[in-house]
């Protein structure tokens, strides 16, 4: 299994996981005070049976002084017109009580529950039900303390609280591996890349040696023919092989550019007199393929970037443009600057980037065209990159076309 496919997988496992906890944990939550409830519930009923069992043996009440409990924070009896009946406090027999809540209770067998805050501070479970004795009904209002029960729902909103942070813990560990995973598969990927290009330089070292020489004495040999021909015929047939021999030496130049070693070399360039100075090496062709050139904009101070450097990258750009349009179309050159670093953005009317190549175009021998040697991005991209620059790739959000930015430092003032 591909290592991205499997990242993939462990992180969607562990939004499975943790989605499950955090609903195992809020439910756990949710049902923990309906289960105090009814442990509340079932202690007020268990409680008001002992309690009518002990005033049946005893209608004067006076047994019930004795009782106790450790859940009940007081309990009191009321007549049908709120006279105190029996209560803790021997002061308060006989006394009627100002709320008016026992009224429900009166008319019908019904249990009322309720939270209630004390003089003390304390929330209680208050219920009020009726209380049967020979002769007569009471009504029994009980208070119980909520500790206990209520310790469920705080152990719930623990569990909450645990789990969210083990959670956190447990991505924000997975996160810092994944990113040294990726920073260890950049690594890789790097020595990789600079393996590739060991190679690379040591295939140039022997192109340089063992082909462009003879290239160029071929190249030499066919324009001296093309020159000394008579035949229309026969001069074409020179002009190809020139042609060929140009168009194997600009590969030669490509691969030795990218295999070598940039250094930086101290120099400056004029944006625009490198725009049109590479334009015309292309004039003619342009010409031919019917592609036309419109710039705007300009750039307030040079680049630091010698004047082989960047005609060499707008080259490259234009004729990768240029290609990209074989029934014509523009080409536009747009200048700017912030400041800092100049802005050349270089957009065609062509087909645009495919989806696969904004993501390869910088690779080394990478190209959809047949006869491409896939270098002269990349060669762009390291060239932009040694002089502090880079170059992006686009599709044109409107219009359609292609869209390549290149972004050089500007030459510092000096007051």
């Amino acid at each position: 299994m591909p290592r991205s496919q499997f990242t993939h997988s462990i992180l969607l496992g562990g939004l499975f996981l943790t989605a499950f906890l955090l609903w195992f944990a809020v439910a756990n939550y949710r049902n923990a005070e309906p289960v105090a409830h009814s442990i509340l519930r079932g202690m007020s009923l268990s409680l008001g049976q002992a309690i009518e069992a002990l005033a049946v043996r005893d209608p004067s009440l006076k047994t019930l002084a004795g009782f106790s409990s450790s859940d009940s924070a007081y309990f009191s009896l009321l007549d049908n017109q709120g006279t105190i009946r029996f209560h803790r406090n021997p002061d308060l027999i006989g006394s009627r009580i100002d709320d008016q809540r026992f009224q429900a209770v009166v008319a019908s067998p019904v249990v009322t529950e309720e939270r209630i805050r004390l003089g003390t501070g304390e929330v209680v479970f208050e219920t009020q039900q009726q209380l049967h004795l020979p002769g007569e009904t009471l009504i029994l209002r009980l208070a119980l303390h909520t500790w206990q029960a209520d310790q469920i729902i705080r152990r719930a909103r623990s569990g909450v609280v645990v789990i969210v942070v083990l959670l956190a813990v447990a991505w924000g560990f997975g996160i810092w591996v994944l990113r040294l995973q990726q920073r260890d598969l950049q690594r890789l990927e790097a020595m990789a890349r600079h393996e590739q290009l060991v190679r690379l330089g040591e295939l140039g070292a022997v192109l340089a040696h063992e082909v462009r020489t003879p290239l160029a004495g071929i190249k030499g040999f066919a324009q001296l023919l093309r020159e000394r021909v008579q035949e229309s015929r026969e001069r074409e047939y020179a002009g190809k092989i020139v042609a060929e021999s140009e168009r194997l030496e600009g590969l030669v130049t490509d691969l030795l550019t990218y295999t070598r070693q940039e250094t930086m070399q101290a120099g400056s360039a004029v944006v625009l007199e490198l725009v049109q100075d590479a334009w015309d090496h292309l004039a003619e062709e342009a010409l031919q393929a019917k592609v036309a050139l419109q710039i705007t904009g300009a750039v307030s101070r040079p680049v630091a970037c010698p004047a082989d450097r960047l005609r060499q990258l707008l080259l490259n750009l234009f004729t990768n443009a240029q290609q990209a349009m074989p029934q014509g179309g523009d080409l536009r050159v747009d200048l700017s600057d912030d400041g800092e670093q100049a802005t050349i953005l270089i957009s065609d009317s062509g087909p645009g980037f495919a989806e696969e190549s904004l993501k390869r175009a910088f690779d080394p021998f990478y190209t959809t065209r047949a006869s491409g040697s896939g270098l002269g991005l990349a060669v762009c991209h390291k060239i932009a990159a040694g002089y502090g620059g880079t170059v992006r790739l686009a599709n044109a959000r409107s219009g359609g076309g292609a869209e390549v930015t290149l972004l050089l430092p500007l030459v510092k003032e000096f007051a």
